[in-house]
């Protein structure tokens, strides 16, 4: 099957058949979307609702804070208790003591500042020593005094010692009073000394209850009904009023629909009052307010949801169908095209497949196709770039690993070691001769080794006998030492690593001083890396050189095999070549740093990758 024509039936199955399959469960899924999202759009109104709500109370506190912290107002209730001996009501007195005038300035004075706020409609204070004395400002009875002192709710009005306690409408007839208003209890506390002069009892008109829910339940068109529930379950609040004092068990199940013990918002799709709705709860968290474990209960009609997702529905399957077109259409008019650039890119990239780097694909348009046509031949340009830049490398690499051999095995090394073993021989120390020559062919052993890595035990083997030698012919210049893991001598190193390194401080950092030399070399793993680190105490290396090195002035190839003018021989033996060397096998994490200053010897870390190898 050619390209278009599958393009077409991967287009067809997978574009077609799910536009058509999308189109049939849309309403499945749509419904449980617009749950979800109607959910959160509750849930932010009901936020909105539940701010309200606490502004309302906090009002409702504040100016009950200013009522009882107002001297004048607390004088006057006191004066009230006093003068008329605890009359429960504004002028009840028809006899006028001489105090008379006083008490009825101090009267007007109560209700003026009680009129700052018109939700107030009776105060009633239980003085400590066993007075009453009541404000009002509609007809209301207060609760009798051992009505309230035998309700569980004046414990926890003692508890909070001056700190408001609200009562809701419906919560509980005996404290809300014969109007069932929003009460609130609350110990009056002596403005200087702050001890208890009794509770005060204030009765609130909170209408700004139905302008808030008013505001809400207009919105648009939305069937939506608002109850606020407490904690013991019953309805303090309906918008419509036809709950007000029911328990909300009675027209939706609290068990398993819906949980007024949570604080989490919740919206579950459930029956209430007999019809299909979606139910939302809002803790309001008024607790700090002084009021109890008040929900905030949403009811929105099923009905107004489902029809808005009928229309929706509706809205979805014109779409689909027109979207069908179109993909047809594109399919027709762009694909094919497409189809044809590609099939071009794919002979291009076969011919370049054969190794014909001069291909190339021809530039047509201004689309995407055309950026990807010439990032096409800036990817072949590039890779045969790279081709010769490897081929570079690889030169480099060659010429460096036989300019490491050619140093290895120097004349002067081996007229050296060579004169040492006659002077042995001469002494017939056959034995010291013994081991020269077999630690020289040791290093000649591995040095012509075909492979470029051995393992690191091959390597310290190598190391050692090139040190022994040196031994034999310099005893008194340096001693040495090697600490390096067992666990890590089957890991493999390139061949030729250490050795130089070692010469390096030798020939050099040694040269020319009157104390033993010391070298150390060790080893140890830092994550996935080997860390070898060969320490001496020799002359160091100058500011200057060691600039050169940082810069790179020290490190190719040509500068560190430059031929002494004197001799013929090559100087710098091998530290740039091994650095050279670690970066072209390893890559460019790895190689050499050196830590050196005059007369403080030098430290050379290496550092290559943990490989584990076998021995051969």
């Amino acid at each position: 099957m050619s390209l278009s024509k599958r393009f077409f039936a991967a287009f067809f199955a997978f574009i077609i058949v799910p536009l058509f399959v999308l189109g049939s469960v849309s309403y499945l899924v749509f419904q449980n979307v617009t749950q979800e999202k109607y959910a959160e759009q509750t849930e932010l109104t009901l936020k909105a609702i539940g701010r309200n709500i606490n502004n309302m109370i906090k009002e409702a506190n504040y100016f009950s804070d200013f009522w009882v912290t107002t001297e004048d107002s607390v004088e006057s209730v006191e004066q009230s208790i006093d003068s008329n001996g605890g009359a429960p009501e504004n002028g009840a007195d028809s006899k006028r003591s001489p105090d008379y005038e006083q008490l009825l300035e101090k009267q007007r004075l109560n209700e003026r500042v009680l009129l700052t706020y018109p939700g107030i409609k009776s105060v009633t204070l239980y003085s400590t020593n066993g007075e009453q004395a009541t404000v009002n400002f509609t007809k209301d009875t207060p609760i009798a005094r051992e009505d309230l002192e035998s309700n569980p709710i004046y414990k926890e009005v003692l508890r909070k010692n001056g700190a408001p306690v609200w009562v809701g409408p419906n919560e509980d007839v005996k404290l809300t009073g014969e109007n069932n208003l929003f009460t609130q209890i609350r110990v009056l506390l002596d403005i200087d000394s702050l001890t208890s002069k009794g509770i005060l009892v204030t009765r609130f008109q909170l209408s700004e209850l139905n302008r808030i829910f008013s505001f809400y339940s207009s919105q648009g068109k939305l069937d939506r009904r608002f109850l606020i529930v407490a904690g013991n379950g019953k309805v303090v609040f309906d918008n419509e009023s036809a709950a007000e004092g029911e328990f909300i068990s009675r027209y939706v199940d609290t068990v398993k629909g819906i949980d007024l013990k949570s604080r989490k918002p919740q919206s579950e799709t459930l029956t209430f009052d007999g019809h299909k709705s979606l139910v939302s709860v809002q803790d309001l968290q008024l607790q700090r307010l002084g009021v109890g474990n008040w929900k905030l209960v949403m009811v929105t009609s099923w009905q107004y949801l489902s029809g808005d997702m009928a229309i929706v529905l509706r809205s979805m399957v014109v779409i689909t169908l027109i979207s069908l077109i179109l993909a047809l259409a594109f399919n027709l008019m762009f694909v094919r095209r497409t189809v044809t650039f590609i099939v071009r890119v794919v002979r291009a990239m076969r011919q370049v497949e054969r190794g014909d780097l001069s291909t190339r694909v021809p530039i047509v348009g201004k689309d995407e196709t055309t950026t990807l046509a010439r990032g096409f031949n800036s990817l072949v340009t590039r890779v045969s770039e790279l081709l010769d830049d490897v081929k570079q490398e690889q030169s480099r690499k060659r010429k460096a690993e036989m300019m490491l051999l050619q140093a290895q095995i120097k004349p002067h090394f081996l007229f050296n070691a060579l004169e040492s073993i006659n002077i042995l021989a001469v002494q017939n120390e056959g034995r010291k001769v013994s081991k020269m020559v077999q630690r020289l062919a040791n290093i000649f052993r591995i040095s012509i080794q075909q492979k470029e890595e051995i393992t690191i035990e091959q390597e310290l083997e190598h190391l050692t006998s090139y040190l022994e030698i040196q031994k034999y012919r310099f005893e008194e210049l340096f001693e040495y030492s090697i600490d390096v893991p067992r666990e890590l001598m089957t890991n493999t190193i390139l061949k030729l690593t250490l050795q130089p390194l070692v010469e390096n401080s030798i020939q050099h950092g040694f040269e020319g001083i009157d104390y033993m030399g010391r070298i150390h070399v060790t080893a140890r793993e830092e994550g996935r890396n080997i860390a070898f680190f060969i320490e001496d105490n020799g002359i160091g290396i100058s500011e200057q050189q060691m600039a050169k090195f940082v810069s790179g002035g020290m490190t190719t190839l040509e500068q560190m095999y430059e031929e002494s003018p004197e001799t013929g021989e090559r100087r710098g033996l091998g530290v740039g070549n091994v650095a050279d060397r670690v970066r072209i096998h390893y890559g460019n994490g790895y190689g050499l740093i050196l830590c050196s200053g005059t007369g403080q010897g030098t430290i050379i870390k290496c550092l290559i990758p943990q490989t584990a190898g076998s021995d051969s």
